[in-house]
């Protein structure tokens, strides 16, 4: 058994199988169109990186989102919440990951949405989530809850998430604890990190 400590509401994951065969991290939003209108964009992406690295040195499998639209279509929200036109410069990938890193283009705010996501990981084994990234409210949190109705069992990383908005994010982490989890938990880079890094897990 080993779950990742400090994890609100609940000791996360749930079955204690933190093994890297099952587990995947999902970066939504790291696209210079999220990156260069979220906040703390320095600090989460310098967790992000070390999750990724935690999370590929126990066989996990690190996923990266780009959120868009065919080129010449309509936005999906008017403003910054406006996707970026497929093969444009805001619509690329701007948060360096290995080359060992799946890209997967979603056609929405929500990765499953229009997006290979849930087949590539259900191929792959992957049921167990972390899910991190950028536009935290948006990407992030339309992400996590696709993926809970979909049955996968999520850890949303706090400080890994960089949010359009101070308020309107903690807001939506907030939302995650309720009901006793009901998308999930939260957790820490440091926990998570350290999990991933004990050998044997916890008894």
């Amino acid at each position: 058994m080993n779950h990742v400590d400090g994890t609100d509401p609940y000791p996360w994951p749930y079955d204690g199988d933190l093994g890297g065969q099952t587990l995947a991290l999902v970066v939504a939003g790291a696209q210079r169109h999220w990156m260069c209108r979220s906040t703390g964009t320095g600090e989460v992406s310098a967790n992000i990186a070390a999750i990724a690295a935690g999370v590929r040195s126990v066989g996990g499998l690190v996923v990266a989102i780009r959120h868009g639209r065919v080129r010449g279509a309509p936005g999906a929200r008017p403003g910054r919440l406006s996707l970026p036109e497929q093969s444009s410069v805001d619509w690329q990938l701007a948060l360096p990951l290995d080359d060992q890193a799946l890209v997967v283009d979603a056609a929405g705010l929500n990765g499953f949405h229009g997006s290979p996501l849930d087949v590539t990981l259900r191929a792959a084994g992957r049921r167990t989530l972390v899910v991190v990234g950028f536009a935290a409210e948006v990407c992030v949190d339309s992400t996590l809850r696709s993926a809970n109705d979909q049955g996968y069992e999520c850890l949303v990383v706090a400080d890994a998430c960089a949010p359009l908005d101070p308020d309107t994010g903690h807001r939506a982490l907030n939302s995650v604890t309720m009901s006793g989890g009901i998308f999930g938990a939260v957790g820490t880079t440091s926990s998570l990190c350290a999990a991933l890094t004990r050998p044997g897990g916890t008894p």
